[in-house]
């Protein structure tokens, strides 16, 4: 069994935790939070045996194969950096890290060290995924001319919270931008992209509804929305020559639909009990193999994406100074 310690008591944990135990060879060892009585807490909570009150306790646990990184955006690299430096494999929340730079260390670090490293990306692991790139592979809607991303989030945070915090890695566009890019990288094969767009930002400055485009080969135009202040539909629509795929909350996806132009309808279902099911197994499976990285999110698929995020930033703060 590959033996697996959380670095942080964030929301997402209880979910990733059932994912562990649901996949085929993990189990969760140990949970770490800065506050003992916090790691007791929810130790208990998902009934994990061993937790600390501090972060460097986790990372000399020599129990551990793999530890979680789900931390505030902006602390990943830090966190991420000093488990490789404990050589301990790492999954890292995405977004991966802020800066492409880091990104490069990092990956270089786990090379040095002999350990697997993989920004965690549940969207591009899902069955429903693997079958709309069978469809579009198929061309059963013809050839893609236009994508739209539709993601929110209203109400979940208040401006005190350090999603709205920019320097900590807050903000729409840093929250769920790796979701419509990672999945379009996926899904096309790599494409080469170019991004414009801009964004609304709040009274603490961070953007709280972003809208960018990206052109894919130069033939393939994507409009993507995130907003953290009011509801969207939450779907991806892919519109082909012959027909559109709609799937609904396309970063956790269990279901899409396929309307053709000639009015035939098509409804595929994939049920699943944790959507990290699959990146779990995914990654469980590179480290029994011995792999540094996933040859399918990989260094190159992360670096792109922090590089178009980057540029995304630049062109807006430019935009606004000017």
């Amino acid at each position: 069994m590959i033996k697996y310690g959380i670095l942080s008591t964030a929301s997402i944990v209880e979910r990733f935790v059932n994912g562990i135990r649901e996949s085929h060879d993990g189990e969760v060892i140990a949970i770490a939070s800065r506050s003992l009585e916090k790691a007791r807490e929810h130790a208990k909570k998902l009934n994990i045996s061993q937790y600390y009150g501090s972060y460097e306790e986790l990372y000399e646990d020599d129990n551990i194969d793999v530890i979680y990184v789900p931390t505030v955006n902006s602390r990943h690299y830090r966190d991420c950096k000093n488990a490789l430096e404990h050589h301990k494999h790492v999954i890292v929340e995405k977004p991966f890290v802020l800066k492409p730079e880091q990104v490069k260390e990092l990956f270089a670090l786990a090379k040095r060290n002999h350990c697997f490293l993989m920004e965690g990306q549940k969207s591009v692991f899902l069955p429903t995924t693997r079958k709309i790139s069978e469809v579009l592979n198929n061309q059963m809607i013809g050839k893609v001319k236009y994508i739209e991303f539709k993601a929110s989030f209203p109400g979940r945070f208040n401006y005190d919270h350090w999603m709205y915090d920019l320097n900590m890695g807050g903000g729409a566009l840093y929250g769920s931008a790796t979701y419509t890019i990672e999945l379009l990288q996926y899904l096309f094969n790599d494409p080469e992209m170019i991004i414009s767009g801009t964004a609304v930002a709040c009274p603490t400055g961070a953007d709280e509804i972003c809208s960018f485009q990206l052109v894919l080969n130069q033939e393939i135009l994507v409009s993507s929305t995130i907003a953290m202040n009011v509801a969207t539909k939450n779907e991806a629509v892919f519109y082909g020559e012959h027909g559109y795929i709609v799937v609904p909350n396309f970063w956790k996806s269990n279901q899409f639909d396929i309307v053709m132009n000639d009015g035939q309808n098509y409804h595929f279902n994939f049920p699943y009990n944790s959507e990290f099911v699959y990146e779990i197994n995914h990654a469980n499976h590179c480290i029994e193999q011995r792999l540094l990285q996933s040859p399918i999110m990989n260094e190159k698929k992360t670096l792109k994406t922090v590089e178009l995020v980057n540029q995304f930033y630049q062109q807006w703060q430019s935009n606004k100074s000017s």
